[in-house]
């Protein structure tokens, strides 16, 4: 468990067929961001730096959610993209 701006937040690592791990086409993303279990999902088969990257591309999303920061869910996937490939 940890804390952004004194929201709590879990990390889940989870089978890659998770249900919360499935999109609205119906293919299963590597990582999700759930702001009403707070709680970030990552496919468990994951490691190395692809794993360094997703995870930091969903705290970034808690992040946002936890500093209620409003934008389109496009905006969204941008600056996690961006924070993921070049915020280290």
């Amino acid at each position: 468990m940890f804390l952004i701006n004194n929201v709590y937040w879990k990390l889940a690592f989870v089978s890659p067929d998770f249900p919360l791990l499935r999109r609205m086409s119906g293919e299963y993303s590597i990582g999700a961001c759930d702001n009403l279990t707070r709680t970030i999902y990552i496919n468990e088969t994951l490691s190395g730096d692809l794993l360094k990257k997703v995870l930091c591309h969903e705290i970034t999303h808690a992040a946002m959610f936890s500093y209620n920061v409003s934008l389109t869910l496009e905006q969204e996937e941008i600056i996690a993209d961006i924070i993921s490939t070049y915020g280290e």
